[in-house]
């Protein structure tokens, strides 16, 4: 919802961007001559990326100094948009206006005035509106029917003509960009906060699954191992050895329990022979399961004659 918001928004800001004049606002100098008009209103096409868009509420003449006039006539107004609203006649200056424009919108019911001799000559190049305004004053609906590029202002709703505004696009493009970058880095900001407490987890359960590769990491996070007993006693007398037994790695010191590891999987074990120092870590010892039945702790006896030899080489 918020990101909604937020977009719309951002369009909204592009469309109050595209400065729109009405031509009966303007007021001194703007409203001295056509040449000086013209140069209000395309003072903001000095940006490649603005389009302006003049809206005629009333007929404009087609005045001032002959030479200042085909001055104006020659600027580049690719990016100034004119629009006629429905009842207005548009006089020599708008229908040069519409001549000159880059986006053209004409409401059915307007009416746009035939060029004047005089002001074709000021023109000097006539393009395809201009040659339909030649011989007869034309009515909107006539001239978007004549295909020259004129479009409907009805039936548009942005300010873009029948020529569509490449301008625009790239404005729009630009504003989706930086949208769409915006929202990759929330993304990306979001995976990585929500990947560091899973690292960690997967980090705990290697830890405590490791071979006997790294002790140290198998050890840190095992369980606190009950304090040592008086040095008279190392372990617990449990009688002789009943069962099969198994060979395993001593992981902590036996005072009396501690960790073994068998099958690179630790168990807790208790030392069997008080009377003797346990084993160190890292060296072997014969298991066996404990007489109790539902115990889960194993018994820890000295190793094989073999195991030993290979501990102490």
């Amino acid at each position: 919802m918020r990101r909604t918001f937020f977009t719309a928004l951002l369009f909204g800001l592009l469309a109050a961007a595209i400065p729109a004049v009405p031509a009966s606002a303007a007021g001194p100098p703007c409203d001295k001559d056509f040449p000086a008009r013209l140069s209000c209103w395309t003072g903001a096409l000095a940006d490649a990326t603005a389009v302006t868009t003049v809206t005629l509420n009333e007929p404009l003449d087609f005045d001032g100094a002959q030479q200042d006039r085909r001055a104006a006539v020659r600027q580049d107004l690719r990016n100034l948009q004119v629009q006629i609203p429905a009842d207005v006649h548009t006089g020599q200056g708008g229908a040069v206006l519409l001549v000159l424009a880059g986006h053209r919108l004409v409401d059915p019911d307007a009416r746009i005035d035939r060029l004047s001799a005089k002001t074709l000559q000021d023109l000097g190049s006539c393009n395809a509106v201009c040659q339909a305004l030649k011989h007869s004053s034309l009515t909107g609906r006539q001239l978007i029917g004549k295909k020259v590029g004129v479009g409907d202002l009805g039936t548009h709703t942005l300010a873009i003509g029948e020529q569509d505004s490449t301008d625009y696009r790239r404005l729009l493009l630009y504003a989706l960009t930086a949208v769409l970058v915006l929202l990759l880095v929330v993304l990306v900001l979001a995976v990585r906060r929500s990947r560091v407490p899973a690292e960690a987890a997967v980090g705990a359960l290697s830890a405590e699954r490791s071979g006997p590769e790294e002790p140290e990491e198998t050890t840190a996070r095992l369980r606190p191992v009950p304090p040592a007993p008086a040095p008279s006693s190392y372990g617990r007398r449990v009688g002789p050895r009943t069962g099969p037994s198994r060979t395993a790695v001593v992981r902590t010191a036996l005072h009396p329990q501690g960790y073994v590891e068998l099958d690179h999987v630790l168990y807790r074990a208790v030392w069997t022979e008080p009377d003797r120092t346990p084993p160190v870590p890292g060296a072997y010892v014969e298991v066996t399961d404990a007489h109790e039945p539902d115990s889960d702790v194993l018994y820890a006896f000295p190793p094989a004659a073999r195991h030993h030899a290979r501990g102490t080489s």
